[in-house]
């Protein structure tokens, strides 16, 4: 009998070994991506919490109201976009530029990130890939909530109203930044005749024609020689009339890229309101496997476009 036992557990130690790393190549491949690590469900992580992972750190990129009122995660600290982008001053006369180095580590220091951190960041609409994207241009590869906050109370996960304790200063290092990921004007006017560039246009169809002048901006319109790609189509709703928050598939996603093509042998620059949502299809690209140097993030965007009176621009929509 004892020696039944011992074959019985041994089967069942066997079984263990197999599944653990088909669980491990499932997680891996989160929805069919290649590197699908970089996004995480929200069961996975209501597991990490309930195993009090000491490395876990969550940031939740939320204004105050959405942080407030139907609540966070429960021990995600609230970031905002202020917390890591360049003030208005003497010599940055508009908003919405990431960090250098230097202040980008301070940011992550203040707010608890390690070296070791396991980093999770979810938003409430499409912040999170952009704080993302800033820790990945100075060296760290985050994982990003499916389904944001939204995702997280559809699974049926409970929230916190009140915040955590200030964290405990972390000792992150940021690295100097990630040659080839980032854009500048320069770059954009490369792609007005070069056929190994592609200029895309991540915003809504009425910023696109000119009808819609958002805050921040200095003029309306587009860049003349960009295609028109909303950051709605990686994405969709957890549940119908909720915002865009939940990620497509892998193939959903390659089906994207198919309909407009984006072409993986030229150069693809993104450009937005401020180098937000321009990140999600970065993020996507970067999920799928593609050079993450040829995927660049214009990160001006059209505020800083607009901002220079000497380029050029289109409307189509008449002025209201």
């Amino acid at each position: 009998m004892l020696r039944s036992h011992w074959r019985r557990l041994a089967a069942i130690v066997a079984v263990v070994a197999l599944l653990l790393p088909a669980a491990a190549l499932a997680a891996d491949h989160y929805k069919g991506y290649p590197h699908g690590d970089a996004l995480i469900s929200p069961q996975e992580l209501k597991h990490m919490i309930d195993a009090k992972d000491p490395n876990l750190l969550i940031l939740a990129v939320a204004n105050i109201a959405e942080y407030r009122v139907p609540g966070h995660i429960p021990g995600a600290i609230r970031v905002w976009r202020p917390d890591y982008e360049i003030p208005i001053g003497p010599n940055q006369p508009f908003e919405g530029m990431m960090l250098d180095r230097e202040a980008f580590q301070a940011f992550a220091r203040k707010f608890g990130v390690n070296n070791n951190t396991t980093l999770v960041i979810y938003d409430h609409q499409y912040d999170a890939t952009r704080l993302w994207w800033g820790f990945f241009l100075y060296g760290k590869v985050a994982k990003v909530l499916d389904g944001g906050l939204q995702g997280w109370k559809a699974a049926g996960y409970d929230t916190d109203m009140l915040a955590p304790s200030d964290p405990q200063p972390g000792n992150f290092t940021a690295s100097a930044p990630r040659p080839g990921i980032t854009a500048t004007m320069a770059d954009v006017y490369k792609a007005k005749d070069n056929p190994q560039y592609q200029l895309w246009d991540d915003r809504e169809p009425d910023e696109w024609t000119g009808a819609v002048l958002k805050k921040g901006a200095f003029r309306k319109g587009r860049i003349p020689w960009a295609h028109f790609l909303s950051w709605k189509e990686f994405k969709k709703p957890v549940a119908a009339g909720e915002k865009y928050t939940e990620f497509k598939t892998a193939d959903e996603s390659r089906e994207t890229i198919k309909k407009f093509g984006i072409d993986a042998n030229k150069t693809q620059i993104f450009y937005c309101q401020s180098g937000v949502r321009t990140t999600t299809p970065i993020f996507i690209l970067y999920m799928l496997g593609w050079d993450p140097t040829r995927t660049l993030n214009y990160d001006g965007s059209w505020i800083e476009w607009s901002y220079h009176k000497d380029n050029p621009v289109v409307v189509e929509a008449a002025e209201k």
